[in-house]
């Protein structure tokens, strides 16, 4: 099968609206918590988190264009903070359930029985029933000129991972946390059966 965006656009909007979401696979889904300067929190799906490097720790995540109100956008620029919080298939459900348009004066956590957690530190709501949650500050954003979206650099500032999951050597084991990915806008895949192969070397 050999395709172009061309032969593509023969296609209806949500055929290929699908077919390049799940085009490069599986990747990380979290729900990215926020609060407004009026005190709503805020919680939304997100499937575009990457990481940017360990010194400083910094991760980023893609944002669709501010066409219409972006309330994780809107909320993070206010506080100046976000959290990061992983699924798995306790709170699939509701974690979906957070990509509702839900108006601004609703808190997501309400919405979907979610329940808002902080910390002394961070002015963003976690997500308690999460296994993995991260603050992190706005670092950066970029514009991206090419389809009008935004790309948020956020830096680590703390975290919460239960520790029986964290290796000798660092490394998180997310098939131990249960920890969902995801494929496209709603197909969720279990981490299973990782296979960890030795630093490639010539």
């Amino acid at each position: 099968m050999h395709l172009t965006p061309e032969t593509l656009a023969d296609h209806d909007r949500n055929y290929r609206r699908n077919f390049y979401n799940t085009l490069p696979g599986p990747r990380g889904v979290h729900l990215i918590g926020t609060k407004g300067h009026r005190g709503t929190e805020n919680l939304g799906v997100f499937s575009s988190v990457v990481h940017l490097g360990a010194s400083p720790a910094l991760l980023g995540f893609h944002l669709r264009p501010l066409t219409v109100p972006r309330h994780t956008y809107h909320h993070l620029k206010a506080q100046g903070w976000f959290t990061l919080n992983t699924l798995h298939p306790a709170i699939l459900q509701q974690g979906h359930q957070t990509s509702a348009n839900y108006e601004l004066k609703t808190s997501e956590f309400a919405a979907t029985g979610l329940t808002p957690e902080y910390s002394e530190l961070c002015k963003a709501p976690y997500v308690q029933e999460s296994q993995v949650k991260i603050g992190l500050t706005l670092e950066e954003e970029h514009y991206i000129r090419a389809n009008d979206t935004y790309f948020i650099v956020g830096r680590i500032r703390e975290l919460f991972v239960p520790e029986a999951a964290v290796l000798e050597d660092g490394h998180v084991d997310h098939e131990q946390l249960q920890t969902l990915a995801v494929t496209g806008l709603d197909t969720y895949l279990r981490v299973a059966d990782g296979e960890r192969l030795p630093y490639a070397r010539p």
